[in-house]
């Protein structure tokens, strides 16, 4: 019986593993397809008790008129199969990006903002994103878990070792890890609907440093406030939906009705989850309820804060001042990532097509 469960288990990994990859779903209103946000999973026995022993709106206006320095005169890129064109497509890419960091540097100098946008491509989960990456991250790590069981034990949540100070890295395993298929498919649906909304809005680096600070406190919470060990993703996904509804609030100005639409839609998606919580033993409330708590802070303190500034040609665009920057050495990790993972993808491609070229000359 235990062989057969590890076979399903193991089946449902690759096949969300591939889902990860390619990226699904679709998060033009994150709210409007689920209400449910994920769990955190906490052990419990037989009986249900808790164990203490096993361990028409002003938006688009304001997103049309997002600064975009590059769009003008750098031709967009195509998807294209053929191995050339993509090459160059790459380029032309590295080129916009390489312009318009320069641009933003230049008006960070000289007026101490920096220009506001929104990454189309970020508008789903896909491979340039950083919430596919966290989806395949959770996928591998549940797929360890399968393989070899004793990753659950290093990794769990345990509070009896967290509050003596000792092991304190499980504040962060717990964040990669699931109790089940069923646990990782929640919550895999939950980010991928608001992961990428949150991304495009706050960028790659204060998303990804939202997204641990939320778990990470999540799991602070959970080990001052119950002794069961818990393990999921649903702690640092409920700091993102804290991190978004800070983001609509301070600038409710510039969202209007659409925004305060949204911020309704959050509310009663936190309520009811945080109902359903408290009302299951497997649920571990207070790792959802530290999450939002954290993600909320990181908003505050490090999230956009956005304003409308005119230029001297009449020109007006939107420019973020957080509370707090961010170092750009911090900010730019995700950037730096991904460009080290986007030249072995081209170098992998470089040697397939060399690989398959005649040995003989034609």
């Amino acid at each position: 019986m235990k062989v057969l469960l590890l076979e399903g288990r193991c089946l449902v990994v690759i096949v969300h593993l591939l889902l990860g990859l390619i990226g699904f779903g679709r998060a033009v209103n994150p709210f409007s397809h689920f209400p449910s946000l994920g769990v955190q999973h906490t052990f419990t026995n037989r009986r249900g008790n808790r164990s203490s022993n096993t361990k028409n709106s002003r938006s688009d206006v304001v997103i049309s008129a997002s600064y975009n320095p590059t769009s003008s005169f750098l031709p967009e890129s195509s998807e294209e199969d053929d191995f050339y064109e993509e090459d160059d497509n790459e380029e032309k890419n590295q080129m916009r990006m390489e312009v318009k960091k320069q641009l933003e540097r230049a008006i960070e100098r000289s007026l101490g903002v920096r220009p506001w946008s929104i990454e189309k491509s970020l508008s789903r989960a896909n491979k340039y994103s950083l919430t596919s990456k966290l989806i395949t991250a959770n996928v591998l790590g549940f797929a360890l878990q399968c393989l070899a069981p004793s990753v659950t034990t290093f990794g769990i949540k345990r509070s009896d070792l967290i509050l003596q100070g000792q092991q304190l890295y499980r504040l962060i395993t717990p964040i990669f890890l699931h109790g089940n298929a069923i646990h990782l498919i929640m919550n895999t649906y939950s980010l991928q609907n608001i992961g990428p909304e949150v991304e495009r809005m706050f960028g790659p680096g204060r998303f990804m440093a939202a997204y641990l600070v939320s778990g990470v406190a999540g799991n602070v919470f959970s080990s001052i406030y119950t002794p069961n060990p818990s393990l999921g993703a649903s702690g640092a996904i409920f700091g993102l939906v804290g991190a978004y509804y800070i983001f609509l609030h301070r600038n409710g100005k510039l969202f209007g009705r659409s925004g305060r639409m949204q911020m309704d839609s959050v509310t009663r998606t936190m309520l009811l989850n945080v109902a359903f919580g408290f009302a299951s033993p497997n649920i571990d409330n207070w790792a959802h309820i530290g999450g939002a708590v954290g993600g909320a802070f990181m908003a505050e303190a490090f999230g956009p804060k956005l304003l409308v500034m005119g230029l001297p040609n009449g020109a007006r665009i939107i420019v973020d001042k957080p509370t707090i920057r961010l170092p750009r050495s911090i900010e730019s990790i995700p950037d730096q990532i991904t460009d080290k993972f986007t030249r072995v993808q081209r170098r992998m491609r470089v040697d397939r097509f060399q690989s398959d070229l005649s040995i003989k000359p034609w």
